[in-house]
């Protein structure tokens, strides 16, 4: 069959040399190009290992500084070999031009004593070029070369007959190659393979390419199940060249379009809204530039090392110019520089506004021309644009604390457009905003206080607190009512589609609570994952969308999952609403993210659960807690209360004051909930709560301890002895003080009822 070359003009020269580099250097251990002379051993394997892999530089000079440093005491085999590994990873890259490759190779032979010349036929196939390496071969060239020294290594440091059977067999070769998915460069290491075997492995480095390929030509072209992604990709292309009659190239049409549908692409940018920008001049370099830009009636970026580049450029090109222009530079700052260059040149428009802050004061301007590329001698103003500044600087004083947070974040240039009514406020021009400034919550009253069977006082309280600071937490035992209590309150205050209510558990996290990627059905059948808010980060966009309006977040059984994981960096915002930070998912042009003031958030905790001294100390200085326990008020009241309401006798309030004066632990006390229900005062209703709901709990609390029968000291016919023998005791009592006309009893007396 013919290469699996897929038709790149430029793969017969690249795998020819490829091919020569496995036979004659890792097999042989002889140069290619000094050939005859036998550089490819082991003693300069081992040499290169500890000068070069051994003894990385992690400083911030370039490339080839750190490699005159690390090949100063090397011999000149040893360099001759590291120019011959170089030129393996170089090779078969078409997004060097010839001349870079080659330039490349010669700084390092220039250090080689006597001097050794590329020969004709790999001068040759640099010239040449099969697939692009993108980021990986630009980024990771010192560990990609490490790969290939610990490699070559290792194939010289086999027995020539395994060497020779390895360099033989494509699977084989793989094997040690890339015996895992997983492995360290795997770009470089599926390069190699292509080198030493053409005929079998395509020249596709990204994994997830070959992947995608692979399933979508299988039903088609595989007359198997697919598996092992090479051998399955070999396969499909011998059927798909003789289906074909001749090499397809999967990234060409038709082929592309079935592995990799067409996504939509990014927006063009408009000039037809005005957006508004942070630009950073403070500290360009050591030099405030913000009073030179006023004089001058301009903004800039230094863009020292940034080529002259037009404006219109794709922003896909100015981040490969960046990313080799900014070399030196870690992936962060180059990724950063890429997305702030792109937005001066390219989203930045005549008639947007321009805000910056220098010395105390922040200055507002109107973006009045086009970006112009102009050397400047200092390098600190290379990308310039005119701007028109207002005259009058405005004091930090005046600022928005919500303006303020985002000018005070990271970047040299910060997308500020969703304060731009905030802006032209502060130019003495509209304003169509008002941020929420607080609470907007009315005072409880007393059909409210009624309907809850509470106090109006105790209600009250519960106000000043939220008003206060805007987190509360109720807790107690079970049936105390604290998540009635939390639901009717909210909806009081804020109105019913204003709360939301969730529960955490133990499996309960961040991108549960807030926000986090989650698999998502993309086009063509694709699954991928995207962004998803949850229930915190809906409800503050509410909430900053109605700044007027107050919105509430029940979490009931707060206590029960891991705050610390499912709250993240949101803690800090739990104590400074007033500030922002970034978040765990924020993209590099995300502003800090604030939880707004009019958003409350409502816990409740049962005690019986977990102790309340087991909430960490964070949790509970962010935090307010009002205690629900049947002894205290209010809840010590609220059956009572009820019974009368609903036409009951006391009986059963009598019966729980006394369960719950046999319990010791305040946090196993029994609340009224479980019996302002109508099946209880239905024929057995009582004896069947107290038996499936009541006990049940108590047992839970005496676990392990023999000595308490809880059935004879917690039962309902127990606790009714005692209740009736009170009541006896206190009558005997009252018709003894009255006389002797108080032996007639009131039939209608409800203690008749026993």
């Amino acid at each position: 069959m013919d290469r699996p070359s897929m038709d790149r003009p430029g793969a017969p020269a690249v795998e020819l040399i490829g091919r020569r580099f496995i036979d004659e250097g890792f097999g042989d251990g002889e140069s290619v190009f000094t050939p005859g002379r036998r550089i490819w051993t082991v003693e300069y394997f081992q040499e290169l290992k500890k000068v070069f892999v051994d003894r990385p530089d992690a400083g911030s000079s370039d490339f080839f500084s750190k490699l005159d440093l690390q090949l100063a005491s090397a011999s000149s085999n040893t360099i001759q070999l590291f120019a011959e590994l170089f030129t393996v990873n170089l090779l078969p890259l078409d997004d060097y031009t010839p001349g870079k490759k080659m330039q490349l190779i010669e700084k390092v032979l220039a250090k080689c004593r006597p001097s050794v010349a590329i020969p004709d036929e790999v001068v040759a196939a640099l010239s040449r070029g099969v697939f692009g390496g993108g980021v990986a071969f630009k980024t990771y060239r010192w560990a990609q070369l490490s790969v290939l020294i610990e490699l070559g290594l290792e194939i010289r440091s086999l027995p020539a007959a395994e060497r020779e059977r390895i360099l033989a067999d494509p699977l084989a070769f793989r094997a040690l190659v890339s015996p895992t998915p997983k492995e360290s460069q795997p770009a470089q290491r599926q390069s190699l393979l292509y080198l030493a075997f053409p005929d079998f492995f395509l020249p596709i480095v990204a994994r997830k390419d070959r992947v995608a390929i692979r399933d979508a030509f299988a039903s088609d072209y595989l007359d198997r199940l697919p598996g092992d992604v090479d051998v399955d990709l070999h396969d499909i292309y011998r059927a798909m060249m003789d289906a074909q009659g001749g090499p397809v190239d999967f990234y060409n049409s038709p082929w592309k379009e079935i592995w990799q549908p067409p996504s939509a692409a990014d927006p063009e940018p408009t000039d037809e809204v005005t957006h508004a920008w942070k630009v950073y001049g403070s500290g360009v370099n050591g030099q405030d530039m913000v009073p030179i830009w006023r004089r001058k009636g301009t903004v800039s970026l230094s863009a020292k090392f940034l080529r002259e580049v037009e404006t219109g450029i794709d922003k896909d090109t100015l981040r490969k110019i960046v990313e080799d222009d900014y070399r030196s530079s870690s992936y962060s700052v180059r990724q950063d520089k890429a997305d702030e260059f792109y937005a001066f040149l390219n989203r930045m428009h005549p008639g947007d506004l321009i805000v910056t802050s220098s010395r105390g004061s922040v200055h507002i301007g109107t973006v009045t021309g086009e970006a112009e590329h102009v050397r400047s001698s200092d390098g600190r103003s290379n990308l310039r644009r005119p701007v028109s500044w207002n005259t009058r600087p405005i004091s930090n004083e005046e600022v928005p604390k919500d303006l303020a947070t985002r000018l005070a974040s990271q970047g040299e240039v910060v997308d500020l457009t969703s304060h731009i009514d905030t802006i032209r406020e502060l130019m003495g021009q509209r304003r169509d905003f008002t941020p929420a400034k607080g609470l907007n919550i009315p005072d409880p009253d007393d059909k409210l206080a009624a309907r809850l069977h509470v106090p109006v006082s105790w209600l009250q309280e519960c106000v000043t607190l939220l008003r206060d600071r805007p987190q509360l937490i109720f807790y107690g035992p079970p049936g105390t009512g604290k998540t009635y209590l939390a639901k009717e309150l909210a909806g009081y205050l804020v109105g019913e589609s204003n709360v939301k209510i969730v529960q955490f558990h133990p499996a309960y996290s961040y991108e549960d609570f807030f926000e986090g990627y989650r698999p998502a059905q993309k086009g063509a059948g694709q699954v991928g994952f995207e962004l998803r808010p949850g229930p915190l980060r809906r409800l503050v966009d509410k909430a900053n969308e109605s700044p007027d309006a107050t919105f509430v977040l029940i979490i009931d059984e707060i206590n029960r999952g891991n705050l610390a994981k499912i709250f993240g960096e949101l803690y800090f915002l739990l104590e400074y609403r007033d500030e922002g930070i970034d978040l765990l998912y924020s993209s590099a042009d995300s502003e800090p993210f604030m939880l707004p003031l009019n958003v409350i958030l409502l816990g409740t905790m049962n005690t019986a659960d977990r102790s309340i001294a087991l909430v960490d100390a964070a949790m509970r200085r962010r935090f307010a807690f009002l205690p629900l326990h049947p002894a205290e008020e209010p809840t010590s009241s609220i059956l009572r209360s009820w019974l009368r309401e609903e036409g009951h006798p006391p009986e059963v309030a009598d019966l729980l004051d006394q369960l719950n004066a046999l319990i010791d632990d305040e946090d196993f006390k029994i609340g009224p909930s479980y019996f302002m229900r109508a099946a209880v005062f239905t024929d057995g209703g009582l004896e069947r709560v107290w038996k499936t709901s009541v006990l049940p709990l108590l047992e839970e609390f005496h676990y392990g301890d023999r000595s308490v029968d809880v059935s004879s000291r917690y039962g309902l016919d127990a606790i009714r002895k005692t209740v009736t023998a009170q009541h006896a005791d206190r009558d005997t009592d009252v018709t003894d003080s009255a006389g002797p006309e108080a032996d007639a009893q009131d039939p209608d007396d409800p203690r008749t009822d026993f």
